[in-house]
């Protein structure tokens, strides 16, 4: 659900902040911009039903998350927009080392229902769900894991026309690195404007991301621009499949 920080819709009630916490937040945008992750890619359009999805599926597993914030800017060839998650005082909240949990992302323009929220304000606010599955908990600590390095996989991935469930399976299969740490496997997508971003990686037995010894994952990454029915069965509506 997002909501007009500015509203004076009483319905809102204890959810409204003040003039001096959108300076704020917006203050704290360009102080960390550096070290939010940017996804390079121009899309032709940002929409609305994404950004809520990511907010939903990728908030971080910590329990001072309580809210989001959308911050729009305009740039020379279209809009950036920043998806942060916020605490309870309207920080950012951040990962360990100190970098904060979120993305931006470049298009060319809004989708009619963003631009509807925005309206004439740079920034709009999203409600967080209270309660997650433990599925979908585990999700986000592994996209925590991961995000961190996403940015780099995202410039060298190779495109293919179509990922089928076989090809994803055999992988874990002829691909296993030989880490005795090494149990398991997961998918992890993401959307990219050439289809699917897939990310296949290796787990050990705490569902871990296990690295190499230069620190990144053994792994591979792909832009699929289709899946096959059965890959997309599996997925369902959700973004990370375990393979045992």
């Amino acid at each position: 659900m997002i909501w007009n920080p500015f509203s004076k819709d009483s319905s809102e009630g204890d959810k409204k902040i003040t003039l001096d916490e959108v300076h704020l937040i917006l203050a704290q945008f360009q102080e960390w911009m550096p070290r939010i992750q940017v996804l390079p890619e121009l899309q032709p359009e940002l929409k609305y039903d994404e950004i809520i999805k990511y907010f939903d599926s990728d908030c971080p597993p910590n329990s001072t998350v309580t809210k989001g914030a959308i911050i729009c800017q305009k740039r020379p060839r279209g809009q950036l927009l920043g998806l942060i998650f916020l605490d309870e005082n309207n920080r950012f909240v951040c990962r360990p080392d100190g970098t904060p949990y979120g993305r931006q992302l470049l298009g060319e323009k809004l989708d009619k229902k963003l631009s509807k929220n925005f309206g004439s304000l740079d920034l709009i606010i999203v409600e967080l769900k209270s309660q997650k599955s433990g599925v979908a908990q585990f999700h986000q600590e592994v996209v925590s894991q991961f995000s961190e390095w996403l940015q780099d996989f995202l410039k060298m991935a190779e495109v293919i026309p179509v990922m089928t469930y076989e090809d994803a399976i055999q992988y874990f299969i002829t691909s296993r690195p030989s880490d005795p740490r090494v149990q398991k496997g997961g998918i992890l997508r993401q959307p990219h404007p050439q289809g699917q971003f897939l990310a296949q990686m290796f787990l050990d037995n705490n569902d871990q991301i296990v690295h190499r010894p230069d620190g990144k994952p053994y792994g591979r990454y792909l832009v699929a621009k289709q899946l096959d029915e059965e890959l997309q069965d599996t997925f369902g509506k959700q973004d990370l499949i375990i393979v045992e």
